[in-house]
């Protein structure tokens, strides 16, 4: 069994990456999404600060909230723990700190992303330059991940990381689907019903899913049935259910697993008995909020199990997943 503290860096370098790339993703989707509806609707540049639950550090750094303002805080703003060039830097470092393990192929990749993202920073308040950014980010997040799937054996190493990617995508697809609580509410404006379409294909976008949904439901976008893909579909990757078995059959692999298995499987029981579609409107929310606060208490228990276990859990200070709430414990 390799070292806890290897085990860690593993585990959150994986984290940052999928962090990073969904979070370009849900960027350069949701700018497109309001250039292709009207305003004064519920979708504004704000909605992707209530996203990340970053209301209260935007606050801090900006009175106006404008496009400008937004963008600089998710893209550059290393004072926002859940920002691109925050989540790459710290993708950066733990790949850094984690040659002897990784292929030599993954340092060069990373490095190449950082510096074209420190490169294009000065230019985010145009629009063309800032989509190319994002695109640029996603691309090389995935010829990173093209790197380590297809040169690192499957030991303990790609076990923590899968662990890590499967947790941060659940954790990203959750705070996504979140906001339909407001796409969906009876409460929703005349205006956002008239582009319901729209909204639903630029959720699929965001999370990568329009071409599979399309081709596994053969039918039209349609709310409920969307929503019924990215949480209890079986064979897309970005699925919550698809996630949370990923997240048990990993750590099923590792020393030990009994303990934290009892959250996973209890996690992927729910998910599977569960029909989305039977949840009133109103309590898809609370829903959300529930599996978030779940995933809190098994990422404490992973590291508590194989990073730290000789630390007491509440003492121990490392980087939170995004969005947590303040009152949930930390690692």
């Amino acid at each position: 069994m390799m070292l806890s503290r290897v085990a860690d860096r593993l585990y959150w370098m994986a984290r940052y990456l999928e962090r990073t790339e969904n979070t370009a993703r849900l960027i350069n989707v949701h700018s497109s999404l309001l250039m292709d509806l009207p305003e004064s609707m519920e979708i504004d540049w704000y909605t992707l600060i209530k996203i990340f639950n970053a209301e209260e550090t935007f606050s801090k750094h900006h009175k106006v909230m404008d496009e400008i303002n937004v963008m600089q805080f998710m893209i550059a703003d290393r004072d926002n723990m859940s920002s691109i060039m925050t989540s790459f830097s710290g993708l950066r470092e733990n790949v850094r700190t984690s040659l002897d393990l990784l292929p030599d192929e993954a340092w060069e990749q990373v490095n190449q992303t950082y510096i074209k993202l420190q490169a294009s920073l000065s230019t985010l308040n145009s629009r063309h330059s800032r989509q190319a950014l994002l695109r640029n980010v996603m691309s090389g997040c995935q010829r990173i991940r093209g790197v380590l799937d297809s040169h690192m054996s499957r030991d303990h190493a790609y076990d923590f990381m899968q662990i890590g990617k499967h947790m941060e995508r659940t954790d990203m697809t959750s705070r996504t689907l979140e906001m339909t609580a407001l796409l969906l509410s009876d409460a929703r404006s005349e205006a956002l019903r008239r582009y319901d379409s729209i909204v639903w294909s630029g959720l699929l976008s965001a999370l990568g899913a329009r071409q599979m949904y399309l081709r596994h439901k053969n039918s039209r976008i349609e709310g409920s049935e969307v929503m019924d893909f990215l949480v209890c579909d079986r064979i897309f990757p970005r699925s919550l259910t698809y996630s949370l078995a990923h997240i048990d059959q990993y750590l099923a692999r590792l020393p030990e697993p009994e303990a934290v298995r009892t959250i996973s499987m209890r996690l992927l029981e729910q998910f599977e008995e569960q029909d989305i579609r039977a949840i009133p409107v109103n309590e898809i929310a609370s829903f959300m909020d529930s599996l978030q606060a779940e995933l809190t208490t098994l990422h404490n228990k992973i590291g508590k199990q194989w990073f730290y276990p000789d630390l007491d859990i509440s003492q121990y200070r490392q980087e939170k997943p995004v969005g947590q709430k303040q009152s949930q414990v930390q690692y």
